[in-house]
């Protein structure tokens, strides 16, 4: 049994990273030992990182990530960057990046953009887990060339992520 946190980071209901999360989480079910928990930023109520702060959605996050096996970092690809909210919610979890360690992650990346061009993104979320103890970069999801809501059903993104997941044990 593995616990697997999603963070969705996409600000559109159904759209093409939406889209992707629900297939992982989906996929993901087919072990029906597997605990999913997938988390929707945008629908969360958190502040930038500040030395000192009061306790808010993040940190609540936070406990769900230290508890899982799996972290799936979902995000649409802005100028060549995650979302400002991914970019916010990796911020806030520098109190607890070395309670992190030991667990695999996977990032699902969609944009307008080709493959290649989304690469300085995915470099800027292996800052995050080159930080964290032995941590795992198990599989990158590219939903590329997609920009209007619903793109992605027709892309190999969208099986693929299904695939990745539904091996998850």
């Amino acid at each position: 049994m593995k616990k697997i946190v999603i963070i969705n980071s996409s600000p559109r209901t159904e759209g093409n990273c939406d889209l992707l999360c629900a297939q992982f989480y989906k996929g993901a079910s087919q072990n029906p030992d597997n605990q999913i928990v997938r988390i929707n930023l945008k629908d969360k109520d958190f502040d930038f990182f500040r030395e000192e702060q009061d306790t808010d959605d993040a940190d609540l996050a936070a406990q769900e990530l230290m508890d899982s096996n799996i972290i799936v970092l979902a995000t649409p690809v802005y100028f060549y960057n995650m979302s400002g909210m991914m970019k916010t919610f990796i911020d806030r979890m520098t109190p607890y990046f070395s309670q992190l360690g030991g667990k695999d992650f996977y990032f699902i990346l969609t944009a307008a953009i080709n493959r290649s061009e989304m690469q300085q993104t995915v470099d800027s979320l292996y800052g995050f887990t080159d930080s964290v103890p032995d941590s795992n970069v198990a599989g990158v999801i590219y939903g590329s060339n997609v920009s209007r809501k619903g793109d992605i059903l027709n892309h190999p993104a969208y099986q693929e992520v299904f695939d990745i997941a539904s091996k998850i044990f």
